[in-house]
Order: C-alpha cells, then sequence, then structure tokens
C-alpha cells in the first residue's frame, strides 16, 4: 500500500482546478470532492486507471495529446509529486531543465546565455543542436523501468509501471487512427508495442526528463562538455572545437541506440557568430555580445495568437479575466 494524504491531494487538486476550462465537469467534480478524492485514494491503490481522451492540438504544433478526467489527473499529479520527482531529482543535472521547479524554459534560456558568454573568450567557438526523433513515441518501457527498479519501492514501482505501460492497450492507436484519417495527418506516428510515453500528464514528463539522465552525465562528464543545456530531446552543446563537437556526435549517437532512440535530420554544429535558435529564440554572437531575441516564427506564432484570442473575446467565446491572463502572457513573452 501507498501511504497516502488527503492534504497532499487536496492541495494537487486546488492547484489543477485552476485550468480546468470545463467548468461543469468542475462543477459537478466540486458537488462530491471528498467522495472523488476518496476515490483517487482507493485507484491509487488498486492500479485502477481510467481510458485516455485521445485528441488532437494544433499549437505549438501539431501532435496527439492523451487527457485524463480529473480523478485519475490528480492521481498522475500526486504520483509525479510524491514519488517521482522527490525520488529521482537527485539525479538530474542542472543543466538538464524542462518541467522542473523552477527550472522551466526562462531558465534555461538564461543559462544557455550564461555558458555563450562564458565562452567569448575564443575567437570561434560552436554550438552542436540535437534533437531526437519521435522523443516520447520512442522511449522503450523496459529500459526506463529497469532504470525506476532501484530508486522506487514495490509498490511505488507497481503503480508507475502502469503508467509507463499505459500505451500498450489497442484502443490507444485505434483512437490515433480516427484521428489520422479524419484530418489527414501524415506525421503522426501510432504506438509501438512497449514503447512510448502518453503525451500530457506530468508523471509522462517526469519520467521522460529522467530517461536520458545517463547520457546528461555522459556529455558532462565523459565527453568533458561543461557548456551543456537539454531541454527534454533538444540538446545543445557548446565547445572551441568543432572537430571534437564532431566526434562528441558520434559518441552521442552510439550512446543513444541503447535507448531505442535516434537524432532526426535537425543536428547541426554552427558558429556561434552566425546565430541559432533555441526554444523559440534566437541566440548570436555579434560584436563580442551574446544577443538574444524571439525567433521570426515565435513571434509570428504569438502575434497569430492574440489575434485568435481577441476575436474570441469579441464573440463572446472567452471572458474578460480569460482573455486578459492570455493577452498578457502572451505579451510578456514576446517582450521578454
Amino acid at each position: 500500500m501507498i501511504k497516502l494524504n488527503y492534504k497532499d491531494l487536496l492541495e494537487i487538486y486546488d492547484e489543477i482546478s485552476k485550468n480546468i476550462k470545463n467548468k461543469k465537469k468542475l462543477y459537478n467534480f466540486e458537488k462530491y470532492k471528498m467522495i472523488n478524492i476518496t476515490r483517487a485514494l482507493e485507484k491509487i491503490n488498486n492500479f485502477d486507471f481510467e481510458k485516455y481522451n485521445i485528441f488532437l492540438i494544433r499549437e505549438p504544433k501539431e501532435r496527439i495529446v492523451m487527457s485524463l478526467n480529473l480523478v485519475d489527473k490528480i492521481i498522475n499529479h500526486y504520483v509525479a509529486r510524491t514519488i517521482l520527482i522527490p525520488k529521482l531529482e537527485k539525479y538530474l543535472d542542472i543543466r538538464n531543465t524542462a518541467t522542473r521547479k523552477n527550472m522551466g524554459t526562462s531558465y534555461a534560456i538564461k543559462l544557455l546565455k550564461k555558458y555563450l558568454n562564458l565562452n567569448k573568450k575564443y575567437n570561434n567557438f560552436y554550438v552542436l543542436k540535437l534533437d531526437i526523433s519521435k522523443y516520447f513515441y520512442n522511449i522503450n518501457h523496459n529500459k526506463l523501468k529497469n532504470m525506476l527498479k532501484d530508486k522506487l519501492n514495490h509498490n511505488e514501482f507497481n503503480i508507475v509501471s502502469k503508467i509507463i505501460d499505459s500505451t500498450n492497450y489497442k484502443y490507444v492507436n485505434e483512437k490515433i487512427k480516427i484521428i489520422k484519417e479524419k484530418h489527414n495527418l501524415k506525421n503522426i506516428p501510432y504506438y509501438k508495442k512497449g514503447k512510448g510515453l502518453p503525451i500530457g500528464g506530468l508523471s509522462s514528463q517526469t519520467l521522460s526528463t529522467f530517461y536520458l539522465s545517463e547520457i546528461d552525465h555522459y556529455i558532462i562528464h565523459d565527453l568533458k562538455i561543461k557548456y551543456y543545456v537539454r531541454y527534454m530531446d533538444d540538446f545543445i552543446l557548446i565547445y572551441h572545437n568543432k572537430e571534437y563537437l564532431k566526434y562528441c556526435l558520434i559518441n552521442i549517437k552510439n550512446k543513444l541506440k541503447k535507448y531505442d532512440l535516434k537524432l532526426n535530420n535537425k543536428v547541426q554544429i554552427i558558429n556561434v557568430k552566425n546565430g541559432f535558435i533555441f526554444l523559440g529564440y534566437f541566440f548570436k554572437l555579434k560584436n563580442n555580445k551574446i544577443v538574444v531575441k524571439l525567433s521570426s516564427k515565435t513571434r509570428y506564432k504569438i502575434n497569430k495568437n492574440l489575434k485568435l484570442k481577441q476575436k474570441l473575446y469579441q464573440n463572446g467565446k472567452i471572458n474578460l479575466n480569460y482573455y486578459f491572463c492570455s493577452y498578457y502572457s502572451l505579451i510578456n513573452y514576446k517582450n521578454n
């Protein structure tokens, strides 16, 4: 049995509820709040989870999201926050920046800018940009579970394994097939048996951040790349010797084979004077100064989103509070 805590679950619910757009579902949950929280506690120890609601989103790019009902979403967050994050955080390097508390996109951008500034002493220095092909779909279940075995107790391991294996159910690919045919999508893959994590849940984000932690240590300690930033499956390696980065690329490719992963065709070695894009920002060394600004693609998407939010508000589709929060967030990101 997992040691359960009502207070933790209530705090998680209070946080999740702020982002629930379907107010009718939220109202129905609130009517029987304590019964639903008790149900969540029982489901955790019975390894009993409902089916995913699988749907397509188009921003920031087309992808399939696997959403949970409110009870299961609370469970998913509970598992991430009380089991995965406390047990796995110590294995993560500070250069591993995605989905961690106070270590998200802003942190990654600041860290990268810091590392670039530290390399200005070289006449020329370079970045090796790496991106893994279909990362979430190719995470090997057995490999991941073997990495977790000695870090979780028996009951914790069983619960997390249930989440990891949840993409194996037949209905998942059946629903993806319907979506692909309806929208004529060719680039959205299916889940293979024993591979992939559901996109959307906090547990998946935590596990996918952890999955490449050994690669992080390999790059930093074995390849001796001190200036390095990874945001989920996007890597930036900084070094003043281009040939050595080519050597690193070969070794990282070989290392990724053990994880059933391979790099996509976005791999580049770039002189920082020529500039590169990372997390929607353009970085460049100009006049011995590191320039950081929004990429033209990101700026276009923000402007498009601002116009959409304005139209939705004018047509009564969203209220003033939601419009104001969205507008402020987008403007702040644009002017950051």
